[in-house]
């Protein structure tokens, strides 16, 4: 596939990857006599709900090794 643009428009930087959102289960620590609830320390990740993420015009969401994002369209 090739993204437009797969250079980093603030940059110059090549396209090193997409930015996804992975949706997971923040586990807690609940006590059975007053409910009360801590967190755990550890979320279940749901890799299978993996999703890139996209701007309003269903664009991709690209990032560059300097950490900056832009959106990008695939070529077809």
């Amino acid at each position: 596939m090739k993204f437009i643009p797969f250079t980093c428009p603030k940059c110059g930087g090549l396209v090193s990857g997409t930015v996804d959102s992975v949706p997971g289960v923040a586990l807690l620590n609940v006590d059975p006599h007053t409910g009360n609830a801590e967190y755990a320390g550890e979320t279940e990740i749901w890799w299978d709900d993996q999703k890139t993420d996209r701007d309003s015009q269903g664009r991709f969401m690209l990032i560059c090794d300097n950490g900056h994002v832009w959106p990008a369209e695939i070529q077809p």
